[in-house]
């Protein structure tokens, strides 16, 4: 059985200790797949954004079944940018919707962010652009085209910023899975542990989904 995995992440200054661990994580993720799963394989790809202000807003691996080529791309990857509080969140999940190449039935999204989109609909916070997307894209245009594709949602919560957003998501998609990745002072190892429970229990969500 194959499965598509592709992380989404927020990729703005305050999120590289979760970028870190979205690149450790997976060395487990494989090492667990292939004792315990072996029948599953997993083409990672990953989707990095940040804001409407910034010379590069998206970082973007297509599915690639080289999980090497996977961790040496997000390695490379920078945790930088973002202008106000809210980030891009919409363009980096219709990035990932529409320009991966998803292939196999088993299709999973990783979604992890510590900040909601723009528009005031998803927070009180100082938003440079209030009425929403400066773009034109809505939270139901670009869940719609999601469930479209088949494509299960999973979200990584860091923190509280990000509950109205969860719950609008919730309103369109219906229910799914919210994982605590907030971070633990001073111990990545424990951020990578929770990475690689919430990445697994994705993948074995989706396939007794489709089951």
């Amino acid at each position: 059985m194959e499965v598509d995995l592709c992380f989404v992440v927020d990729c703005t200054g305050s999120m590289a200790s979760h970028i870190d661990a979205t690149k450790e994580c997976i060395i487990a993720v494989e090492e667990y797949m292939g004792k315990m799963e072996p029948k599953i394989k997993v083409r990672l790809g990953f989707i990095g954004y940040r804001d409407h202000c910034d010379s590069k807003r998206f970082e973007c691996l297509n599915f690639t079944d080289s999980h090497e080529e996977f961790k040496d791309f997000v390695a490379k990857v920078v945790a930088t940018g973002g202008g106000d509080t809210p980030e891009d969140v919409l363009g980096g999940l219709n990035e990932a919707i529409t320009t991966m190449t998803w292939r196999n039935v088993i299709r999973v999204l990783l979604h992890v962010c510590d900040a909601p989109p723009h528009g005031l609909r998803f927070n009180n916070l100082a938003d440079t652009y209030p009425e929403g997307d400066p773009n034109g894209l809505t939270a139901e245009d670009v869940l719609e085209n999601m469930k479209s594709k088949n494509i299960y949602y999973f979200f990584g919560r860091i923190n509280s910023l990000t509950n109205e957003m969860v719950r609008i998501f919730k309103s369109i998609l219906g229910e799914f899975d919210v994982f605590d990745l907030e971070e633990v002072n001073d111990k990545p190892e424990q951020l990578t542990i929770k990475f690689f429970n919430a990445t697994c229990s994705a993948i074995t969500t989706a396939i007794s989904l489709r089951e």
